[in-house]
């Protein structure tokens, strides 16, 4: 009788004892919970042809037949010194559809956002000057188009404005002809347009042009606030 009560105090403090012996037996280990983030291991911070890769599967999912005719960043902090930014924001064109035939594409910290597509910023002209003149692949990033314009005028730049920020752009001449603007310099495939200034109203902006093939100094303007 002693040794069967005996064997029941110890069978009751063993299940006592078992919620507390999970417990610190999950105290080191990570719990995994769904937080909403769709970055599937995407850094935050990437530079221009690292964004155009990421957010490629979303236009080839939108038309097969597309290519890249602009990026630029979005990020309000500015590009960081090193070519990289959180958001950038690449443009797509397809000479498939009649309608509708750009897709841009949005890279924010890691997420991917398609976006509706819309009609060429060129219209009817502009849609036959891009079927006309698909640019080929461009060869220089933003990170090496942030040190040629830093190195002809844009550190010097930042150092007489502190607050001063850097922002980047990537055109194609199609992208140029589409819209009626003039290129730079019209000989030019892909033109890098790194801006600097300060986030403010009426600031001047400094524009440093790159060549997008072959990362060579092209050219540079102040735009000087209106009087």
């Amino acid at each position: 009788m002693r040794r069967e009560l005996t064997f029941k105090v110890v069978a009751l403090c063993a299940l006592l004892a078992l919620p507390a012996l999970l417990f610190i037996q999950g105290c080191g280990k990570k719990t995994i919970q769904s937080s909403g983030d769709n970055t599937q291991g995407r850094p935050e911070s990437v530079t221009a042809y690292d964004a155009i890769q990421y957010t490629k599967p979303a236009a080839n999912k939108w038309y097969s037949e597309n290519w890249m005719v602009m990026v630029k960043d979005g990020d309000p902090d500015g590009i960081a010194r090193d070519g990289k930014a959180k958001v950038w924001e690449v443009y797509f064109f397809s000479p498939t559809p009649e309608e509708k035939c750009q897709f841009m594409v949005i890279y924010n910290r890691g997420n991917v956002w398609p976006n509706v597509p819309t009609k060429n910023k060129g219209g009817d002209d502009g849609q036959s000057i891009y079927k006309k003149n698909k640019p080929p692949d461009f060869r220089v990033d933003s990170n090496e188009a942030y040190t040629v314009a830093a190195r002809n005028g844009g550190s010097e730049f930042m150092d007489a404005h502190p607050d001063a920020q850097a922002s980047v752009t990537l055109r194609c001449k199609a992208d140029y002809n589409a819209v009626g603007e003039e290129m730079p310099a019209p000989k030019y495939k892909w033109i890098w347009d790194v801006s600097f200034s300060e986030p403010k109203i009426d600031s001047e902006i400094l524009h440093l042009y790159v060549d997008g093939m072959n990362g060579d100094f092209i050219s540079k303007e102040l735009q000087k606030p209106p009087a």
